[in-house]
């Protein structure tokens, strides 16, 4: 091998080297990219879950704390007879409205409705979540200013200051309008009680939650 040929080999090997040199250090600046930025994401869902948890941590600690209640509050109501599943095609009747007891909807998605609902509720579904100690508001007023400032206070109560109850943690409690057998604007309605309100009354409600709440004959979260 000539002369020429040794030195345009070693030349070559050495562009390849150089290459090879140039490529590694290309490899390493995307690393130290890829690692910045998955660095920097993970941070970030560290900082939105952190907020996230105090977040909740704030809205549990502006509830009202649970205090249990003696004695008995509201109107007790005979039993409605078996609690049975029943299709949701049917309309169960009750001997007294608002039920407090007796045959009720079960169905994924439909009922028990989740704690905290509020929505356009019947019976067969509010029952349900009577069964597992729950509690539902139930509201009736005309249209008009008067009725929608009733409705926002309602809500906010089951939103943002009913108290978690102890057994589960749960706010169970939920919300809907309302109209056969209302004797007043509210009705609070646990499994076999009733209390009816002319208006909002916080503390009344606070006091029928905490004295009715998880006493269905299912103990379910």
């Amino acid at each position: 091998m000539s002369r020429t040929q040794k030195e345009l080999k070693a030349l070559r090997q050495q562009q390849r080297e150089e290459a090879a040199a140039r490529q590694r250090a290309r490899d390493r600046r995307n690393l130290y990219i890829i690692g910045g930025v998955l660095g920097t994401a993970a941070i970030a869902i560290l900082i939105v879950a952190l907020a996230l948890q105090h977040q909740a941590q704030v809205q549990i600690d502006n509830r009202l704390h649970f205090q249990a209640v003696s004695g008995t509050v509201g109107q007790e109501i005979p039993d409605e007879g078996p609690a049975t599943h029943v299709d949701p095609s049917t309309t169960p009747t009750y001997k007294f409205y608002p039920p407090t007891s007796g045959p009720h909807y079960s169905l994924q998605g439909i009922a028990p409705v989740n704690w905290q609902t509020i929505d356009n509720l019947v019976e067969g579904q509010f029952v349900h979540n009577l069964e597992h100690g729950g509690i539902a508001i139930l509201y009736n007023c005309p249209s008009g200013s008067d009725c929608t400032a009733l409705k926002n206070q309602l809500e906010n109560y089951v939103k943002n200051l009913a108290p978690a109850e102890p057994q589960f943690g749960e706010v169970k409690v939920v919300m809907t309008p309302y109209s056969r057998g209302m004797q007043k604007k509210i009705a609070l309605v646990a499994w076999h009680y009733v209390d009816f309100l002319d208006a909002y009354d916080q503390n009344e409600i606070t006091r029928f939650y905490e004295n009715h709440v998880d006493k269905g004959p299912e103990q379910i979260a």
